[in-house]
C-alpha cells in the first residue's frame, strides 16, 4: 500500500509540473505575439506614408491621397472661409488622432518620417477637386457684336431707326436642338449681343411670345394671348436687358401675328421710324395672319420696317416669314445654324460717328474685369483655405505629441516650423493659380479690345470712302 501511494503522488506531481510549464510557455508567448502584431500594425502605417511627398505643388497635391482620418470631412466644411480666425480642429478628430499619433511616435523618431505620417493621417481629401476646377477657369466676357455691312447682300446703306423692337419667339419648338445646342439658348445669346449693338444708337425694347402656357391644346388660348414686353422701350442697359432675356423659357404656341400687332400698338405712340426685328423658328400656330399684321404696321407709319430672321426653319415656314418681311418693307434673313444666326443679326447700315466714339464700351470695362478676377480667384482661394485648415490640424497634432511627451522640444520646434511653412507654401500656390487666371482674363480682354479697335478703324475707312462724316 505504501508503495502504491508513493507512485500516485509521483504521477500527480509530474502532471502538475507539466501543466505549470505549459501555462508558463503560453504566458511567455502571449506578450511576444502581441508585440509582433503591434510591429506589423506600425509597419503598415510606415508603409502607407513612406511614398508621401512633402512638396506643395500642383502635381503633388493632385495625386496626394486623402488622410486616413479625414474620410468624414465634407467639401463644404473644408472650404468654409474663417477669414483671419484660426481654423479649429474638430474635438472628435482630435480624440481619434491621439492614438494614431502615439503609434506614429512609437514607430519612429525621425522627424521627416513623422511629417509624412502626419500628412498621411491629416491631408485634405479635396485637393484634386479644387485644383481641377481652378485650372479649367476661362473668362466669360460677353462677345462684342461688330456688324460688318461689307458682308451684307443688301444694296444701299440704311439709317438707324430711333426705336427698335425685338420680337423673340419662345414657343416650344425653340426647345429643340441644333448643332448640339438648344435653339432658345442660342437665340438668347444672339439677342443679347444684338441689343448691345443697336442700343448704341436706338432706344430698344424686347417683346417675347410663346412663353406662356404650354403646347397642349387645353392651354392654346393662354399661350396665344401671351405676348409680353419684358424690356420696356428705353435706353439700353446691359444688366437689365440680360435679366429680361433670362426671365422666361420656351413653352407654348406661336402667336406671330399677335406679336406684330403688339409692336404696331407700341410703335403708334412713338415719333419717327421704328424697326422691328423678329427672331423665329416657326410659322404662325395661333390662327392669326402675320402677313396682314405686318401690312397694318406699315400702314400706320410708312417709315417702319419689319425684318425677320428665320432660324433653322423648314421651307413652308420660310415662305411665310419671307412674306411677312416683304409686307413690312423689311428683309428676310436665313440662319440654319448658330454661327449664321450670329452673322445675320447685324446692321444694314454703317455705324454713326457717335457709335464709333462709344465703341470702346463693347470691350470689358473695369467692373467686368474685377468680376472676372473674382471668378478666377474662387477655386485658388478654396485651395488656400483647405491647405490652411490642414496646416492647423498638423499643428494641433504637434501640440498633442508634445503634451504627451512623445516628441522632444527640438522635434516640436522643427515640426511647428514645417507646419507654418506648409501653410505659406499653400498661400504661394494660391497666388500663382490666381495670377494665372488673372492673366487669362487680361489676355481675353486685350483680344476683345483689339477686335473692337480694328472694327472701328474699318468702319471709319468705309465711312470716309463713302463720304459720310457722321
Amino acid at each position: 500500500m505504501k508503495r502504491y501511494a508513493f507512485w500516485l503522488l509521483f504521477l500527480a506531481s509530474m502532471l502538475l509540473s507539466a501543466c505549470s510549464s505549459d501555462k508558463e510557455e503560453v504566458t511567455a508567448k502571449t506578450p511576444a505575439k502581441e508585440k509582433e502584431q503591434q510591429e506589423e500594425k506600425q509597419e503598415k502605417i510606415l508603409t502607407d506614408s513612406e511614398n508621401i511627398s512633402l512638396e506643395v505643388t500642383e502635381e503633388v497635391l493632385l495625386n496626394l491621397p486623402a488622410g486616413t482620418l479625414m474620410d468624414g470631412l465634407a467639401y463644404e466644411k473644408d472650404i468654409e472661409n474663417v477669414d483671419f480666425n484660426t481654423p479649429e480642429t474638430d474635438s472628435e478628430l482630435k480624440s481619434k488622432m491621439t492614438s494614431k499619433l502615439e503609434e506614429l511616435t512609437k514607430e519612429t523618431n525621425d522627424v521627416e518620417a513623422i511629417k509624412k505620417g502626419l500628412v498621411s493621417l491629416l491631408a485634405s481629401p479635396h485637393y484634386k477637386e479644387v485644383l481641377e476646377k481652378a485650372k479649367v477657369y476661362e473668362p466669360a466676357f460677353e462677345e462684342p457684336y461688330l456688324p460688318d455691312p461689307t458682308k451684307s447682300e443688301g444694296g444701299e446703306e440704311k439709317e438707324a431707326a430711333e426705336k427698335a423692337i425685338i420680337l423673340l419667339d419662345a414657343s416650344s419648338s425653340m426647345l429643340l436642338q441644333t448643332g448640339g445646342q438648344i435653339k432658345m439658348d442660342i437665340a438668347k445669346d444672339a439677342v443679347k449681343s444684338f441689343a448691345q449693338t443697336i442700343g448704341q444708337s436706338s432706344d430698344v425694347s424686347l417683346v417675347v411670345y410663346g412663353h406662356k402656357g404650354s403646347e397642349a391644346d387645353a392651354e392654346k388660348e393662354i399661350s396665344c394671348s401671351g405676348v409680353e414686353e419684358v424690356y420696356p422701350m428705353g435706353q439700353y442697359s446691359k444688366k437689365e436687358f440680360h435679366e429680361a432675356v433670362d426671365s422666361f423659357e420656351s413653352n407654348g404656341w406661336t402667336p406671330l401675328a399677335g406679336a406684330i400687332q403688339k409692336a404696331a400698338v407700341m410703335s403708334s405712340g412713338y415719333d419717327g421710324a421704328t424697326t422691328i426685328y423678329i427672331v423665329s423658328d416657326g410659322a404662325e400656330t395661333c390662327d392669326g395672319d402675320p402677313v396682314q399684321a405686318s401690312k397694318d404696321l406699315i400702314q400706320n407709319n410708312s417709315s417702319n420696317t419689319v425684318n425677320i430672321i428665320g432660324f433653322d426653319v423648314d421651307g413652308k415656314t420660310e415662305d411665310q416669314l419671307k412674306a411677312v418681311a416683304e409686307a413690312g418693307n423689311g428683309e428676310y434673313f436665313k440662319a440654319d445654324n448658330p454661327e449664321e444666326l450670329k452673322n445675320t443679326i447685324q446692321y444694314e447700315w454703317l455705324p454713326s460717328a457717335l457709335d464709333l466714339a462709344w465703341a470702346f464700351t463693347m470691350a470689358p470695362d473695369g467692373w467686368e474685369m474685377m468680376e472676372e478676377y473674382d471668378k478666377g480667384e474662387v477655386y485658388p482661394r478654396q485651395l488656400f483655405t483647405i491647405g490652411r485648415r490642414e496646416a492647423h490640424r498638423i499643428l494641433d497634432a504637434v501640440s498633442i505629441m508634445s503634451e504627451q511627451g512623445w516628441i522632444t522640444e527640438e522635434q516640436e520646434s522643427e515640426l511647428r516650423d514645417w507646419g507654418y511653412e506648409r501653410s505659406e507654401q499653400m498661400k504661394d500656390l494660391y497666388y500663382d493659380l490666381h495670377e494665372k487666371n488673372r492673366e487669362k482674363a487680361n489676355t481675353k480682354s486685350a483680344e476683345i479690345k483689339q477686335r473692337v479697335d480694328e472694327w472701328v478703324e474699318k468702319m471709319k475707312a468705309l465711312k470716309k470712302e463713302r463720304g459720310d462724316i457722321w
